[in-house]
């Protein structure tokens, strides 16, 4: 922001620039939503990659699969790190606690749906995980999954804060009505749409690939479609952040995560329709590996493209906010009447210096 400055004045996203960054009472860190989309967002992208230069031999059964699994567990410290240094930024004063949810979860909670769905699908008499694999993933998640979690959380915990763009109130500033309230809603549905329906074509040609044991060859169309959907996603997420602040609504936070989110909402209607379309399920256990299966990848893909969204967000305010001249030396006078805040700009104060000198000579 050298040599940028932008005059600051009392209209638009300029004159609630002490409001915007500031998210320090908001749960959105203590959800873990966005440590667990950036530990997600690696895992799937490192795994695309090791698939691309053959590491991970996709033409083998179940080998695609399990180095998903190995990828998502070792990288654990990327979504620790991310959540602890976030928790630090907005405020948050107990990180430990932050990084055991963090860590447990997301993860724990898919953990138990797997070991729920083996216990169901022996039960009705299909085939079910044996007992060995059962045990090592389990292992795989308490052992390696949740300690790397939390010594990422430590190593965000030691490392600095990162800083605000500028001062921040912790006055709750009133949000005017305005146009933008009656289609802040409708921003969610089309942020969604619009990142959709960059995944919609490769999205089909995997389901295929999934559920009718075709080969999957494609990895790098698929990595490259999912880096378009991640700039998709943070354009949209950005544009609608900046009209939100145009309107004066500096609660941007929450907005940014749900318009990335609705992503998933768009995904569980394309499973649906997937479902009674193009798939014939015959049978309880087919239909519960179904569902259970796209349930878990429908929550995923909506808490990765929901912190992109956040994130993207949280660095475009941080950006147009630093290029505010907000010098110290540039103070703040409310006045108790109108209740207006009123900046006094350093040429007001020398002229007017420069005037009292004039008359005393």
């Amino acid at each position: 922001n050298d040599g940028h400055l932008v005059p600051r004045t009392d209209l638009s996203w300029t004159g609630i620039y002490v409001d915007s960054d500031f998210a320090g009472h908001d749960c959105v860190c203590r959800m873990c939503n966005l440590g667990n989309g950036v530990h997600i967002l690696v895992a799937s992208i490192l795994t695309m990659i090791l698939n691309i230069f053959h590491v991970i031999n996709t033409m083998e059964t179940g080998e695609a699969l399990t180095g998903l699994l190995l990828v998502y567990a070792t990288t654990g410290c990327f979504g620790g790190y991310a959540s602890a240094r976030l928790y630090k930024l907005f405020g948050g004063q107990n990180i430990q606690k932050n990084a055991i949810v963090t860590s447990t979860v997301l993860s724990g909670s898919m953990l138990l749906v797997f070991l729920l769905f083996n216990v169901a699908s022996g039960a009705i008499g299909s085939s079910a995980t044996d007992g060995r694999s059962v045990v090592e993933i389990t292992l795989l998640w308490g052992c390696i999954l949740v300690s790397l979690t939390l010594l990422g959380a430590r190593l965000g915990e030691r490392a600095s804060c990162i800083e605000l763009s500028t001062d921040t109130s912790d006055t709750v500033r009133h949000i005017p009505d305005s146009r933008w309230m009656k289609y802040k809603k409708l921003s969610v549905f089309a942020c969604g749409a619009i990142c959709y329906s960059v995944l919609y074509v490769e999205l089909h040609f995997l389901m295929t690939a999934i559920w009718f044991r075709h080969f999957y060859l494609g990895l790098g169309y698929m990595l490259t479609v999912t880096l378009m959907a991640t700039i998709v996603c943070a354009e949209c997420a950005i544009c609608v952040c900046y009209f939100q602040l145009n309107s004066e609504d500096h609660q941007w936070w929450w907005t940014a995560f749900w318009n990335g989110s609705s992503v998933g909402g768009y995904m569980a209607l394309f499973t649906f329709n997937y479902r009674f379309k193009q798939l014939k399920l015959v049978g309880m256990y087919s239909n519960l590996a179904y569902y259970t299966s796209m349930s878990i990848a429908t929550i995923c893909i909506g808490i990765v493209f929901g912190s992109i969204g956040f994130l993207s967000c949280l660095w475009f305010t941080r950006t147009i906010y630093g290029a505010i001249d907000s010098d110290d030396d540039y103070p703040l006078v409310a006045d108790d009447e109108d209740e207006e805040v009123v900046l006094l700009t350093k040429d007001v104060s020398d002229y007017l210096g420069s005037t009292d000198t004039d008359d005393s000579q």
